[in-house]
């Protein structure tokens, strides 16, 4: 990142409609909050595991 960049706010709107303060950004100009949402599975075995996700039921942990 350039130095120039290194103290500027990452500047996405909050719930509150004001902008976010926090300085520590990454690369793409944004906080760990705000990075943006996952564009979700790309490769068709990505696919096929996301649309297992929910179908069987989760193992029993006993504790």
């Amino acid at each position: 990142m350039p130095p120039e960049l290194a103290e500027l706010a990452c500047g996405a709107k909050t719930r509150t409609g004001t902008p976010c303060k926090r300085k520590d950004i990454y690369s793409n100009g944004r906080c760990k909050f705000h990075g943006g949402l996952s564009t979700g599975p790309t490769t068709e075995e990505g696919k096929r595991k996301a649309a297992m996700n929910g179908v069987r039921p989760k193992k029993k942990r006993s504790l």
